[in-house]
């Protein structure tokens, strides 16, 4: 993935362009009504006086109550006026307010006062945290992927209907395991926190990464953030690179790993684990635990092989507190080969 691509600067000059454009789009709608009816055209130029008087008024300590409040009426009466013009010709009532393609943050990037301490503002905006998100997904093709494989295109047929060695056929567990998936999914509409977190553990082949990728979907599709990262990249690519070699252009992305709504970690068990690795995992786990946010984590480990390479500590603090899937039956990629071969000749 090229990290590179996580251009700061590109995305808040996207913000300027966007202003710019809604308030082109504004001066548009107000040539438009002025012209239709003048009536609003007088109502804001004399809005816009009485404000500047109370203004002056205020600065030069000649406002008096009486003065004020005959402002704020005459304002209040004129107002009236203007929304029942817009009505009356069929234009929404805010038709010719301010635009803003975000609410949160009227297209700024950031919400929140400013601090007062350093006037700047204090925490980015859902909008700007999606576009950072959304420039690692177009680097690494993931968006394609996830056209591809989401929850409409899961295919069951792949599941044997009948039991072996489990409780349950492969067909009925991994049922239960997409319903399951879709309530996480859900959860993210109606809590703000403690959305819940899952674990994905079973051989290869068993469909770990396409169902991540449907959950993936389901939350981007519904505008949550998502970071979607391999144990490869998270740990050799970027908390290497961050926090071993300070390279500053992964500073942005190192927030993300403990701020995003769902950080999800696929293949763990592919990475070189070593004490760095270890104790990276385990403050991942327990900082998102503490600020109440989801984490997935997919592995070709069995639980006591996850044991055996991540110590107890880490993996009793996964099973406490994440929803555990075992995902078990005939390995999908051969039988997809199987079938092309059969198809071919």
């Amino acid at each position: 993935m090229n990290y590179s691509s996580l251009n700061i600067e590109e995305i808040l000059r996207g913000y300027e362009k966007r202003r710019l454009e809604n308030k082109r789009l504004l001066q548009q709608r107000r040539e438009q009504i002025y012209s239709l009816i003048p009536r609003i055209e007088e109502i804001e130029h004399t809005s816009t006086s009485l404000y500047i008087e109370a203004a002056r008024s205020r600065v030069t300590n000649a406002a008096n109550k009486q003065n004020t409040e005959d402002i704020k009426n005459t304002n209040r009466a004129l107002r009236q006026e203007k929304e029942a013009l817009l009505k009356k010709h069929g234009y929404p009532l805010d038709y010719l307010e301010p635009i803003y393609t975000c609410k949160l943050c009227h297209d700024t990037g950031y919400v929140d006062s400013e601090d007062k301490a350093t006037a700047s503002p204090v925490r980015k905006c859902t909008c700007f945290t999606n576009q950072i998100i959304d420039a690692l997904y177009l680097s690494s093709n993931l968006n394609k992927v996830l056209e591809q494989e989401n929850f409409d295109t899961f295919d069951m047929s792949y599941y044997s209907k009948e039991k072996k060695d489990q409780q349950f056929s492969p067909h009925e567990n991994m049922g239960n395991i997409i319903k399951r998936s879709k309530e996480f999914t859900k959860s993210f509409e109606t809590k703000e926190r403690d959305r819940g977190n899952i674990l994905m553990y079973g051989e290869t082949g068993m469909g770990k990464t396409f169902l991540t990728n449907c959950i993936a979907k389901e939350l981007l599709d519904n505008g949550h953030s998502v970071l979607y990262l391999s144990a490869n990249e998270l740990f050799e690519n970027i908390l290497s690179g961050y926090v071993m070699n300070q390279k500053t252009e992964l500073a942005e992305l190192y927030k993300y790993i403990y701020n995003s709504e769902l950080l999800i970690i696929d293949d763990l068990g592919t990475e070189l684990t070593n004490n760095f690795v270890l104790s990276q995992l385990f403050e991942i786990i327990n900082q998102r635990s503490i600020k109440g946010l989801s984490t997935l984590i997919s592995s070709n480990l069995t639980m006591t092989g996850l044991r055996e390479r991540y110590s107890e500590r880490i993996v009793s603090r996964i099973i406490a507190d994440y929803t555990v899937f075992y995902m078990y039956g005939d390995n999908i990629r051969y039988q997809k080969r199987k079938k092309t071969i059969t198809s071919n000749t």
